[in-house]
């Protein structure tokens, strides 16, 4: 079970009251529905990050890298290749 911690902090009362509304219209727990608001924006944050990365790759680095089966090929990773008998 995680460990729950008391965290406090002031908000405008009418977004306090909105999201109170909300939960109780919805039947939401108000304390998970914060926790998921907090975890969908970290993870859409995370995710522009991404694209950024992507886009950059894309912009920049095409081209200059090695593709992933010729590493893992000379590197073993897929075992060796039998030799047919002919």
């Amino acid at each position: 079970m995680e460990k729950s911690v008391t965290f406090t902090m002031k908000l405008d009362k009418k977004i306090r009251d909105e999201m109170k509304g909300f939960c109780k219209e919805k039947g939401f727990v108000m304390k998970t529905f914060v926790e998921k608001a907090i975890m969908d924006r970290i993870e859409k944050e995370e995710m522009k990050e991404d694209l950024a990365a992507i886009k950059h790759f894309e912009k920049y680095e095409e081209g200059k890298t090695v593709p992933y089966d010729k590493v893992a090929e000379e590197l073993g990773l897929y075992g060796k290749k039998k030799k047919k008998n002919v």
